[in-house]
C-alpha cells in the first residue's frame, strides 16, 4: 500500500489540472474515476483494471474516447498505464504520488510540489500572495472566450441565447460599465444581466403592466360626437 495523503493529492492534482491548457472535462473524469479504485483499493502500487467500470464511472460511452483520453493521461504524466493484449489479463495502471515535497513516485516519476494555495505546515502565505500577478487577481474581469460564457449560463440553467447576448453585448464595449469602469467579475455580471432580463420579461406579462400600457395608449374619445 502507497503512502498518500488523501487531500494533499487531490489539491495538488486539481492545481496541476487547471494550469494544464490541455486538460478537458473527460481527462477530469477518467483520472477521478482511476483515483476512486486506487483510494478503494488502499492505493496499492499498481491496479488491474475493467475497461467496462471505469469507462461507466467516467461516464464515456465511446471505447475510442476512452483510450485516447487515456493515452493522453499516460502521455502527460499525469498516470502510468501498462496495456495489455492478453484477453485473460487486464490492462494495469500506476498512479504516481502527487502533494509531496520531495522524492520520487512509485520509482518511476517526481513528485509534485504542494500547490501554494493549499500550504504545508509553517508556510507563510505572504510571500506567496505577492508573487500573484495582477492577472491572476483579475482573473474573473473576462470570460476567456464565448464558450467560456455558454458553459457557465447551461450550468445555471439559464438559456443560451441570453448567454450570447451577454457575450456579444459585453464585448462590444470591451468588458466596460457605464462610466468606462472595468468588470471586475464576469460571473457576478452575468448574474445581474439574467435577472435584469426577467424582471423585464416579468413587467411585459403581468396583467397590471398590460392594462397600465392599454389605458396608456387609449386614444382620449369626445363622448359628445355622435357614434
Amino acid at each position: 500500500m502507497e503512502k498518500v495523503n488523501y487531500i494533499a493529492h487531490l489539491n495538488a492534482v486539481f492545481e496541476k489540472l487547471n494550469e494544464d491548457d490541455r486538460v478537458k472535462q473527460g481527462h477530469i473524469t477518467l483520472y477521478l474515476a482511476f483515483f476512486q479504485k486506487w483510494n478503494r483499493e488502499y492505493f496499492k502500487k499498481t491496479l488491474t483494471i475493467n475497461r467496462t467500470a471505469i469507462m461507466k464511472r467516467a461516464k464515456f460511452k465511446s471505447k475510442t474516447t476512452y483510450h485516447n483520453y487515456l493515452k493522453d493521461l499516460n502521455d502527460w504524466g499525469y498516470l502510468v498505464y501498462f496495456p495489455s493484449f492478453h484477453p485473460a489479463r487486464g490492462s494495469r495502471v500506476r498512479l504516481p504520488i502527487f502533494g509531496t515535497s520531495s522524492g520520487t513516485t512509485s520509482g518511476t516519476l517526481p513528485r509534485q510540489n504542494l500547490a501554494s494555495s493549499v500550504p504545508e505546515p509553517g508556510q507563510n502565505l505572504v510571500p506567496s500572495f505577492k508573487h500573484k500577478t495582477k492577472e491572476n487577481l483579475n482573473k474573473l474581469e473576462r470570460p476567456k472566450n464565448g464558450r467560456a460564457v455558454l458553459i457557465f449560463f447551461r450550468e445555471n440553467n439559464w438559456q443560451e441565447t441570453e448567454g450570447r447576448k451577454f457575450y456579444a453585448y459585453y464585448e462590444s464595449k470591451n468588458w466596460k460599465l457605464r462610466g468606462g469602469l472595468n468588470i471586475k467579475n464576469w460571473k457576478a455580471q452575468a448574474k445581474k444581466f439574467v435577472e435584469k432580463g426577467i424582471e423585464g420579461k416579468q413587467e411585459l406579462t403581468t396583467p397590471i403592466s398590460g392594462y397600465l400600457k392599454k389605458l396608456q395608449s387609449r386614444v382620449e374619445r369626445n363622448f359628445e360626437d355622435p357614434l
